[in-house]
Formats: C-alpha cells, sequence, structure tokens
C-alpha cells in the first residue's frame, strides 16, 4: 500500500518500566500485558510530534467481527432446519428457556446454572443479567441463531467496547495523544445495528459488509488479511510472581499462609494469572504502600533476577 510502518520495540526492561505507569494511569490491575504495548506506541507518537491516532474500535462490535459472535450463533443451530426435525418441540422449549439465560458465547456458566448463579451472586450484576435482556428484546428476530448473533454484538458494545475505550482514553491520554474512533459516530452506529446477520456474517467471514467496501479502496490481501494483537512475551513477567510473598496483596485477600504458596505457583504457570495478581500487588503498593512507579519498577527487576 506504499504506507512506511514504524515498529515501536519493547524489550523486558522497557516492560518493567512501563507495567507501574500503566497501572497508575489506569487505575486498576492492569490485567493484558497489551496495555504496556499501547502506552509504549503512545509515548513513541508523542515523541515523533504525532498528536492525534485513528483507531478502528468498534468495527467488531458494530459489524460482527469477533469469533465469539459466531460462536454465540452455533449454540442456537438446533432451532434452525433441518436440525428443527431432529428434536421434540417440548425438548426444544425446556432448552431454549434454560439458554436464554445464557445466550452467548461469553455468557458466565454456559453449561450449568449453579455456576451461573454462583457468578450472578458474586459479580455485579448489571451486565451479566444484561445479556439475557438483549437476548429477550431482539425476539423479532429469526432465526434464534441470528437472534444470539446480533445479541452478541449488542452485548460487547455495552461490556468489552466499554472497557476498551477507557483504556484506550486513559493510556493515550497519558502520553498527551488524541485516539479517535471515526466508527463510534452516530449515524454509523445506527446504521450498523440495524443491520440483518447476513451483512455482518456469512461464508464464515466476519465484518462481511465493512471488508466488502473496503475492498473497492485496499488491496484484498489486507482487507483479509489476519488481524495481528499487542501479544507480549510472557517472559517479560516471569519470575515477578515472587512479589506476591510478603506483599499487600495476601493481606488484602486474606490468604491463607498454607496457601500462598500455592497462589504463587499459579502465577508462575499462567501469564494471566501472573499479570492480574503481580498487576494487583502493584496497585496495592502505589495506593497503599505508598510506592512510586520507579521502586516498583525496580522490584519487578529484583524478582526477576532473584528467578534467574
Amino acid at each position: 500500500m506504499g504506507v512506511p510502518l514504524r515498529r515501536v520495540q519493547v524489550d523486558r526492561n522497557r516492560f518493567f518500566e512501563l507495567w507501574p505507569r500503566v497501572i497508575w494511569h489506569l487505575e486498576s490491575d492492569g490485567w493484558h500485558a497489551s496495555h504496556v504495548a499501547l502506552l509504549a506506541l503512545a509515548e513513541q507518537c508523542r515523541a515523533d510530534g504525532v498528536k492525534v491516532l485513528l483507531t478502528g474500535e468498534g468495527a467488531d462490535e458494530l459489524f460482527g467481527g469477533y469469533p465469539l459472535q459466531a460462536l454465540s450463533m452455533k449454540k442456537w443451530r438446533s432451532w434452525s432446519w433441518p436440525r428443527l426435525l431432529v428434536h421434540s418441540k417440548r425438548s426444544l422449549d425446556r432448552r431454549f428457556e434454560q439458554q436464554r439465560h445464557a445466550p452467548y458465547k461469553v455468557s458466565a456458566g454456559s453449561h450449568s446454572q449453579m455456576d451461573r448463579s454462583m457468578v450472578l451472586r458474586a459479580l455485579s450484576p448489571e451486565l451479566n443479567f444484561l445479556q439475557t435482556e438483549i437476548f429477550d428484546r431482539l425476539e423479532p428476530v429469526t432465526p434464534p441463531a441470528d437472534r444470539a448473533f446480533l445479541g452478541s454484538c449488542l452485548y460487547d458494545l455495552y461490556s468489552h467496547l466499554q472497557d476498551i475505550l477507557h483504556r484506550h482514553d486513559r493510556l493515550s491520554m497519558a502520553a498527551s495523544v488524541e485516539l479517535r474512533v471515526p466508527f463510534l459516530e452516530n449515524r454509523l452506529i445506527d446504521f450498523a445495528i440495524h443491520l440483518p446477520r447476513r451483512q455482518k456474517y456469512r461464508d464464515k467471514t466476519g465484518k462481511w459488509l465493512l471488508r466488502k467496501v473496503a475492498e473497492k479502496h485496499i488491496p484484498r490481501q489486507n482487507v483479509h488479511a489476519r488481524k495481528i494483537g499487542f501479544e507480549m512475551s510472557s517472559q517479560f513477567s516471569a519470575g515477578t510472581e515472587t512479589l506476591l510473598r510478603g506483599g499487600f496483596l495476601r493481606d488484602a485477600l486474606k490468604w491463607p499462609a498454607a496457601n500462598l504458596e500455592d497462589m504463587v505457583q499459579l502465577a508462575r504457570r499462567e501469564q494471566p494469572s501472573r499479570l492480574r495478581l503481580v498487576g494487583m500487588e502493584l496497585f496495592l503498593r502505589l495506593h497503599a504502600g505508598g510506592e512510586t512507579t520507579g521502586t516498583l519498577t525496580e522490584a519487578l527487576h529484583t524478582a526477576a533476577r532473584d528467578r534467574s
């Protein structure tokens, strides 16, 4: 396409420098490594004199680009021809009533009503109950598989997209860079949410209509290229789980002494658990312990050295 690309390098040292700052700006545990990548990108843009960036947020939610939206549709294939002939109406009605309470692939407790009830009791209920409310309001849409797909798209607008926009705003403004979201324009939103499922997902292709329009302006190989996220090596955070020993998080969550090492080992084995738990520890050290982002960077380096 003739567009120059500039790579922004992030190594382990840079990761340790940025991770505490991400937590400071987000005022949360900075649970995903891509948060660090976004801050690194924003700071490089600012250094290069770039003050405004355009991002594609909203495209997947509005035009059906997430794989989980298609998987939500597959959950409801039993109500489509010819599968309707295989099951009795009584069986389908009973299953429908159970499944409408967890209608999407992302729904908590999709396979167990008991698990779902536990999640609803433990967490803020707004988003979990919203899933069923959206599904019920789309009752005129048939078949149920299309209803589930469109409902999943709408639910992502309320849940996933809100988190992303909050993250982008906080981390870009931390570097004095403005991120604009052209897909989230009122007329475009109104147009997209009224599209039928076949204009969003067709021939196993998400964002079908958007891709067709893009093919008129962008090479096809770019339009259909696989999305590349801000992935970070799990080795960047390896070893930092030792900060959980003797830190603030064990006291805040009242971990029994006998189970502390179990939590450390869990964080050692799984990068998502490590980022979440160590991120919570860094958050508490910043806001309850009075430490600075600089001292936390040093602590991360020390933990990584001790591991090796």
